[in-house]
């Protein structure tokens, strides 16, 4: 029998994200049984976008006007529910007066998808990210014995500190989280060891075929969303001084954010415009194909973990020289699958970058040895099994007398 899953997430589907789609996707080969709901409305690119991830017929609740008011009609059947949700925001662990507002705001539809999964329960409610989904994950845990809850925490959730989320994880069966660098902040918020699962997120791996190093050109790729962040401004001086020593090489942005315009900007500041071309958004497919003609994969960004970007330049032979961040060793062995650069240092990261590009066939173990990793480690049909696998023998815990 399938095991019957309802996500809970901010936002499904999300152009710039791609993991959440190629989780699911890997779970329906996997007997589960999966619906999605969301906290914020339809976007409007939305069956675009599903179709780009291969998930056209996915069933999605998604927020609206009409949500709103069933879940204020049910707010007085009766008024203790209310009452509960907002005893749990208001007394459990730091929570800011913005996020008092933004709770508040979302009390309808938690309490709209609290009725609808207490009339119809899946066996597994999951909340794929920690925050605000949070709230609807306290009542299911206190109020449905029947539906087995679990939450996967991020990095994003482990810094902002939201007191539902840490209370949540303190109760809750079962806690997912995606690095080992994450489990000493959970075990300092006081959640139980034996409740947290490190399960990575995975990549298609399967059904890749990967070009010869030769089809290669001489090429640096960014892929990433340009904000703050992700330090592109870096990547670019970076590249400024690649240029010094390798004059032919090309750079290819991949992606879109606030900061578009001022990196255009300081491309033509630095010089380096005939040498540099921005694609803005494109679809996963073109992702890919970029990977695969691109030898560096070049990311300054201080805000990574185990980025799936990384994982699928690596897969497709594209050398990742990334900075330093929390958990990155567990995706990356230095000088052996990947260039790990200690964070702001433009000049190792630059040499770095010089020496996959005059280097690269002497580097051929590297690719190799980094295309190993990540099938072994990160393929997304098997990490799909690992969590079926981890719900089951929950459920079946809870239930034995």
């Amino acid at each position: 029998m399938a095991l019957k899953v309802l996500y809970v997430t901010m936002q499904f589907p999300v152009p710039s994200e791609t993991f959440a789609a190629v989780e699911i996707r890997a779970l329906l080969g996997q007997e589960v049984e999966v619906a999605i709901a969301t906290f914020k409305p339809k976007p409007k690119d939305c069956n675009d976008v599903l179709r780009d991830r291969r998930l056209p017929n996915i069933e999605i609740d998604h927020n609206s006007l009409f949500s709103s008011l069933r879940g204020l009609w049910v707010a007085l059947r009766p008024p203790s529910l209310p009452l509960r949700l907002l005893g749990s925001l208001f007394t459990r662990g730091n929570v800011t007066a913005g996020s008092v507002l933004k709770s508040l705001a979302l009390v309808p539809r938690t309490l709209d998808l609290f009725d609808k999964i207490r009339r119809s329960p899946p066996d597994i409610v999951h909340l794929y990210w920690g925050h605000y989904p949070s709230l609807l994950g306290l009542l299911v845990h206190e109020l449905l014995e029947d539906v087995t809850l679990s939450l996967s925490l991020s990095a994003y959730d482990l810094h902002s500190r939201y007191g539902p989320s840490i209370e949540l994880a303190r109760q809750a069966p079962l806690v997912f989280t995606l690095a080992r660098a994450n489990t000493p902040a959970l075990k300092n918020f006081g959640v139980l060891e034996g409740r947290v699962h490190v399960v990575y997120h995975g990549i298609d791996v399967e059904p890749e075929t990967f070009r010869d190093a030769q089809e290669k050109t001489l090429e640096v790729v960014i892929a990433e969303r340009l904000v703050p962040l992700k330090r592109t401004t870096e990547s670019l001086r970076v590249f400024r001084r690649v240029l010094d020593k390798c004059p032919a090489a090309r750079l290819s942005v991949l992606g879109d954010g606030p900061e578009k315009m001022h990196l255009q900007e300081m491309v033509d500041h630095l010089g380096i415009g005939d040498a540099v071309q921005f694609l803005g958004h494109v679809s996963h497919e073109e992702v890919f194909e970029q990977f695969s003609k691109s030898k560096v994969l070049l990311s300054m960004s201080s805000s990574e973990r185990l980025p799936n970007t990384v994982k699928e330049a690596m897969l497709r032979n594209c050398i990742p020289v990334v900075s330093r961040t929390m958990g990155i060793d567990e995706l990356i062995s230095n000088q052996k699958t990947g260039f790990i650069i200690e964070q702001g240092d433009i000049d190792q990261a630059a040499y770095a970058v010089v020496r996959c590009l005059q280097e690269w066939e002497s580097l051929s173990n590297l690719r190799v040895a980094a295309r190993h990793h990540i099938t072994e480690n990160f393929s997304s049909q098997a990490v799909a099994l690992q969590r079926r696998e981890i719900w089951k023998k929950t459920i079946d815990n809870r239930r034995r007398p």
